[in-house]
């Protein structure tokens, strides 16, 4: 009896290792995922441009928002895409005070540029 005992006990300490050990690796391999997707999430500001640097390539977005206004600095590249209309245009085009939607990604502590929409 006692054996029995013993040997049931074993496989149940097995079983509760394995089962613990399974559970860790899906949630690592889990938060990997999510870190991929929210750093993918494309956002949006549609507001007046307060500077642009074309040295730099960064153009500074502001909106009120009630009592608040929100400032991002998006960094654009070779990918940006810049329009008004149908008609392409550059960061050379855009000139404090300007009306602009922005799509951007988050990427490591920046904003990158997907497009900018001149209004």
């Amino acid at each position: 009896m006692k054996k029995c005992l013993i040997v049931l006990l074993s496989l149940s300490f097995a079983f509760c290792i394995a089962a613990s050990s399974y559970a860790s690796e899906n949630q690592k391999a889990e938060s990997h995922d999510f870190k991929l997707r929210q750093a993918s999430k494309a956002l949006q500001i549609t507001g007046a441009v307060k500077s642009v640097n074309e040295g730099a390539g960064t153009i500074t977005v502001t909106k009120k928002f009630k009592d608040k206004t929100i400032e991002i600095i998006a960094v654009t590249d070779m990918e940006t895409k810049i329009a008004k209309g149908n008609e392409k245009k550059s960061l050379q085009d855009i000139k404090a005070g300007d009306n602009v939607a922005v799509v951007y990604t988050k990427k490591d502590d920046a904003n990158l540029a997907k497009s900018i929409f001149l209004k």
